[in-house]
């Protein structure tokens, strides 16, 4: 059967819906229309159909650099940042032996049941690995802005759970599952995790008593950093009360402060407890996309009605200048006779790119640049070594130092 458009409680929104009981429902009262394209979304899926033809054929990502992908209506070229990025995702997926399988429909329905028009309910396994040993679920999140953490996924959860009830028991007797998010460009983000068998069933309850919660015409709308993070309606005013009246809850404000005509006061960080420290770090990008889309309606508001509160909308900087069409430029400038060095600019290949044309290692490290990696924050039980933080380092003997 072919992959349905929608799915009204798919994988990727599992944050959600299991978040918010009441959220699908307050989405379908809204009618919104089909969200429109986005060059993130549509540069995304670009990516992972290089993985996927990488991955089925034996490619390496550099085989793609100056290869125009087109997704969604917009067209991407492969240069060698995007293939720097791919290729060590593609390459920990090759460590794995068994039986691969990419850009798999997986059947979700067991768990969350049909739709509201009685249609199985699906999703699309990036990739998925047998072995007799474990069962690996890898996803590529290819977006910049938010960190995806592998420990405690849902969605590839959600993957593991139709992927192993669809292919692996069948061909393993595999009890190990282990979830991997490769998001390339978010130092945060991505990570592994490593859970059993009977833990990924144990969660398949939860799933389907969260799927069943949501068909509750009076389910409640529950706001929360995981649920609110990409539903539509916490970014339409008005549309969310619950979401609205949580985040001034988060701030310690009322809408009766926001009104008042002295400025709020917020509490002294050095009052702030580490635990209400991670609380409140964990969820600052949900606030911060917030305030950003307060900021573009407040200027939308003055582009319509002209200056108020102080304040006016003027031109800002010009963006840069680029060929609207690369061909067509190139064609004009070649009939006044400009040689190629003077069109073009060549660059040498990364060392990334140096280790698949001479092998790994072969490229001398005194010709290497390479700083150290910033530390992130990520959760206890994912399964990235920790730093060694500074009472351990003290408490270390000598016999234990590498020197």
């Amino acid at each position: 059967m072919a992959p349905r458009a929608h799915t009204r409680l798919s994988p990727s929104g599992a944050s959600f819906w299991m978040g918010c009981p009441g959220g699908p429902n307050r989405l379908a009262s809204l009618d919104l229309p089909d969200e429109e394209p986005s060059e993130a979304r549509a540069e995304g899926t670009a990516a992972h159909l290089i993985c996927e033809l990488c991955l089925q054929f034996g490619f390496d990502a550099y085989d793609f650099i100056g290869v125009k992908v087109r997704a969604e209506g917009m067209l991407f070229e492969c240069d060698s940042d995007m293939a720097d990025n791919l290729q060590p995702g593609i390459d920990r997926i090759r460590e794995f032996d068994g039986q691969m399988f990419n850009e798999m429909q997986v059947d979700t329905t067991p768990w969350v049941g049909k739709d509201e028009d009685g249609n199985d309910q699906f999703g699309t396994l990036d990739c998925g690995v047998v072995s007799a040993e474990e069962i690996v679920i890898s996803d590529l999140k290819f977006g910049r802005g938010v960190a995806v953490q592998a420990v405690e996924n849902k969605q590839l959860r959600i993957y593991a759970l139709a992927f192993w009830n669809q292919v692996a028991r069948f061909i393993s007797d595999a009890r190990r599952i282990r979830i991997i998010i490769d998001q390339p460009r978010n130092e945060a983000g991505g990570g592994e995790w490593v859970i059993t068998l009977d833990e990924l069933l144990a969660f398949g309850e939860e799933v389907r008593a969260a799927a069943e919660a949501t068909r509750d015409p009076n389910a409640k709308c529950t706001p929360s950093e995981s649920a609110c993070q990409w539903c539509r309606a916490a970014q339409i005013d008005n549309a969310c009360p619950e979401h609205e009246a949580w985040k001034l809850d988060f701030l310690g404000l009322t809408f009766e402060d926001l009104d008042a005509k002295e400025e709020p006061s917020l509490p002294d960080i050095e009052g702030i407890t580490p635990a209400r420290r991670r609380y409140i770090n964990k969820h600052a990008g949900i606030f911060k996309r917030w305030l950003d889309r307060l900021h573009a309606e407040e200027i939308s508001d003055v582009l319509e009605n002209g200056p108020s509160n102080g304040v006016k909308a003027v031109a800002g900087r010009n963006p840069p200048r680029k060929h609207r069409d690369e061909q067509n430029s190139e064609a004009w400038l070649r009939k006044r006779g400009l040689p190629d060095d003077k069109l073009f600019t060549k660059k040498l290949i990364s060392v990334a790119q140096l280790d698949k044309v001479l092998g790994k290692g072969v490229f001398p490290k005194t010709l290497v640049d390479q700083g150290d990696p910033k530390p992130v924050l990520v959760p206890v039980e994912d399964e990235r070594s920790a730093i060694l933080h500074r009472t351990e380092y003290d408490n270390l003997d000598a016999d234990d130092l590498d020197v």
